[in-house]
């Protein structure tokens, strides 16, 4: 279940952290706060797939500034356009006393059990490839797509899905498939920024239709 919380049988908890990525002057990588909010929000829904949930509702606590609030809303409100869902409810805090001199965010999701996970008859893939900083923005074309994403859970196809974050490939590998050896062509311990690439289970007997269907690179990924 990667790093979501299971609050009761069927309430998952996930949450994403977004620093020093924004519009402020001492920013490290300098995007629109949407764009910053947007990935937010996607990072928080795959966590919530990879449980078998779907989200409910929101809790944003932003420190960049009350102007940005608005911001945020739009770009969480955006991934979640992407996938055909109306946003859930948003609600939080802004800390409005002190100033801070970068931008950040944390964004926790509140969410229900909506399918089962089942990777029996599977074969193993990632789809798009590791980015961070400024990498995403400049290559939107290797990044994982969550419309696709989620049709293909939908209809059965991928019968998993498990985000990869800032550690990379190998050590999401570690923690699904334990002590056994992966291979991959893409870089192994690269971070994976906002999850731009996802670790796949597909139903072998429907490969066709996920190729069929998903528009970002997608690489073999063998455990031995």
């Amino acid at each position: 279940m990667r790093n979501a919380i299971k609050i009761d049988r069927n309430t998952i908890i996930t949450i994403d952290n977004s620093g020093c990525i924004g519009e402020k002057e001492h920013d490290c990588v300098k995007v629109p706060n949407e764009l910053a909010a947007y990935y937010s929000a996607r990072v928080s829904i795959l966590e919530q797939w990879c449980a078998g949930a779907q989200p409910t509702h929101l809790f944003l606590a932003n420190f960049t500034s009350e102007d940005a609030w608005a911001d945020y809303q739009k770009g969480f409100a955006k991934a979640f356009e992407e996938i055909g869902e109306k946003m859930p409810p948003l609600n939080g805090s802004t800390e409005s006393n002190f100033t801070s001199m970068q931008s950040g965010l944390s964004l926790t999701v509140v969410g229900k059990k909506a399918f089962e996970i089942n990777e029996e008859n599977c074969d193993w893939f990632i789809v798009g490839r590791p980015l961070v900083g400024e990498e995403v923005v400049m290559n939107p074309a290797d990044v994982a797509k969550l419309n696709e994403l989620i049709l293909l859970i939908k209809i059965g196809i991928i019968k998993h899905v498990w985000p990869v974050g800032s550690k990379g490939i190998k050590a999401e590998c570690k923690k699904i498939f334990k002590n056994n050896e992966i291979e991959c062509a893409l870089p192994l311990e690269k971070s994976g920024g906002p999850s731009t690439c996802v670790i796949v289970a597909v139903d072998r007997e429907q490969l066709g239709q996920f190729f069929d269907t998903i528009t970002a690179p997608i690489e073999k990924l063998i455990i031995k």
